[in-house]
């Protein structure tokens, strides 16, 4: 009888594969994106800093930039981002699940502040919209790439782990979704999965973990 078999869009840490491993499923796994630090230079700014990714923070600390936000107040999506800015020493005020959620809490809170907004080079339309059309001031600067680096699957799976919307896009270059479940790490991977399948999950709290284990779960309880 074959085996289930996930296909991860990230390559996973060995804690991470054990876990499929003690449940008996096949794992695939492949980096469907690369991340490419950019050139930028950061404005003068003591006012508040908005980060929705690691990738970003990573870009922005490991740079001589990082001294004009240094110390400042921060906004930030998801547990993983803010553990990277606490790392690096940073105050984070306030810490959502989604980019969503995040711009709403601004505006009830904080809406005639100043932010300065570190992205990726792929633009959160809905994110920039909402703080035009409130008129709120922000001023997006792009700290790193996100490169696609699709990979053909030639393998029957049933499930696939996306932590992305461009890892999508990734995968789609080159397979399909078939009858494939789609486990997705939030709100925003899994609104763009929608485009491509009905069989789609996501977390309510975002991780690479709760991923994982949902995916396990949907199996094993199936």
């Amino acid at each position: 009888m074959r085996k289930t078999t996930i296909l991860s869009t990230i390559k996973l840490n060995a804690a991470h594969v054990e876990m499929f491993s003690e449940n008996n499923i096949e794992l695939l796994q492949y980096n469907f994106i690369k991340i490419l630090p950019l050139n930028f230079k950061l404005p003068s700014h003591n006012a508040s800093w908005i980060f929705t990714s690691k990738n970003a923070v990573d870009a922005v600390y490991s740079s001589n930039e990082k001294v004009k936000c240094n110390e400042m107040p921060h906004y930030c999506v998801g547990e993983k981002t803010k553990l990277a800015l606490v790392k690096n020493g940073q105050k984070v005020i306030k810490t959502c699940n989604n980019s969503v959620k995040l711009a709403n809490f601004i505006i009830n809170n904080d809406k005639n502040g100043k932010y300065v907004f570190c992205r990726g080079s792929i633009i959160n339309k809905d994110f920039s919209d909402f703080f035009h059309t409130n008129k709120i001031n922000l001023n997006e600067i792009a700290v790193y790439q996100t490169e696609l680096v699709p990979e053909k699957i030639n393998s029957t799976v049933d499930g696939i782990m996306f932590f992305s919307p461009s890892a999508i896009k990734s995968f789609m270059k080159k397979n399909t979704l078939n009858n494939s479940e789609c486990f997705c790490i939030g709100k925003t991977t899994s609104t763009f999965a929608k485009n491509f399948s009905s069989k789609i999950h996501y977390c309510e709290k975002p991780s690479i973990e709760n991923v994982i284990k949902q995916t396990i779960n949907f199996f094993k309880n199936g």
